[in-house]
């Protein structure tokens, strides 16, 4: 078993590869062909071992985060599409996820904390008041008492 450039050997590198695949510590045992417990010391006492392993996992989340970003765009269209639908629940829900996701609604600070289903009905009640004017009252109490 050769020492790596990583301070790991072939090992150690297999067992770490097969951590960033999420094989728990008996799998990796059962493959690497060492003892559960070599894979726990290598995890929790090898500094070469944890120092790979964190520098590797550190890679795997900027890649991730990279293909995140890159999907920002596209989410953020089909959320512009959605807001333009007829479908009104599908609409509200739209704008529901833009307000949740610009962080809006958690720097306007309330007088007192409103639950969702509070929002929901505030947020009805301005679509149905706006839709009663568009409409001409007489139309909208009309539908309201389902008529």
């Amino acid at each position: 078993m050769g020492i790596k450039k990583d301070g790991v050997n072939n090992k150690q590198e297999l067992a770490i590869n097969l951590v960033m695949c999420g094989l728990n510590d008996g799998e990796i045992a059962s493959r690497v062909r060492v003892t559960r417990k070599t894979i726990n010391t290598w995890r929790n006492h090898d500094e070469d071992f944890r120092a790979l392993l964190a520098k590797r996992r550190k890679a795997l989340h900027e890649q991730h985060q990279d293909e995140l970003s890159g999907l920002v765009s596209e989410a953020i269209g089909v959320l512009r599409e959605a807001m333009r639908e007829e479908n009104i629940l599908i609409r509200v829900r739209a704008a529901q996820a833009v307000l949740r996701t610009s962080g809006l609604q958690t720097s306007m600070k309330a007088e007192k904390p409103t639950s969702q289903e509070e929002m929901m009905v505030e947020l009805l009640s301005d679509i149905i008041g706006k839709a009663a004017v568009e409409l001409g009252v007489e139309e909208a109490k009309r539908l309201g008492s389902g008529e």
